[in-house]
């Protein structure tokens, strides 16, 4: 005998109703609900470390940058008192100089009236001198003529002894 097959149940649609179908959605959603939850949880998880890593890694910055402002702080206070020694050291000597200074112009001014008063006595003497020079050059030139009488006088006397002796 052949083998009885059995019968196929015919499929029967059961329309759903609006609730059914709302109810469906219902559920997707709150599946999908809890999924979204979880990345979110998850996502949170993932920026709350990386939130703390930067929250660690800036306050190792603000601890490096607060050392490095009193670094500075400190070496600028250090040149500020640097400075005001050199600025002390700058206002004695430009004193000490100023004070040299007068004492050379006090001596300048005493060597110039010295020698303002020896010029004055070697310009008198000099005066009394062309005086002087003034006087004699009268006497010279009376001299400078009876000499040249006395040359040539000497000269006559010298050509006639010669002539005497050639042409005697």
């Amino acid at each position: 005998m052949p083998e009885t097959q059995p019968k196929e149940q015919s499929a029967r649609v059961i329309p759903m109703t609006v609730n059914d179908l709302i109810l469906m959605q219902i559920n997707d959603l709150k599946e999908s609900n809890r999924e979204i939850r979880a990345e979110v949880k998850e996502t949170r998880k993932e920026f709350s470390e990386r939130m703390e890593r930067l929250e660690r890694r800036q306050d190792r910055l603000d601890e490096k940058f607060e050392t490095v402002r009193k670094e500075i702080r400190d070496v600028r206070e250090e040149l500020n008192a640097r400075m005001d020694k050199l600025d002390a050291k700058i206002d004695n000597v430009r004193e000490e100089l100023n004070a040299r200074m007068d004492k050379l112009d006090a001596k300048i001014d005493n060597v110039r009236e010295e020698l303002n008063a020896r010029m004055d006595k070697q310009d008198e003497k000099i005066d009394r001198l062309a005086d002087k020079i003034d006087k004699l050059s009268g006497k010279i030139d009376s001299a400078m003529n009876h000499g040249q009488i006395i040359t040539v006088s000497a000269i006559g006397i010298a050509v006639g002894a010669l002539y005497a002796i050639f042409f005697k």
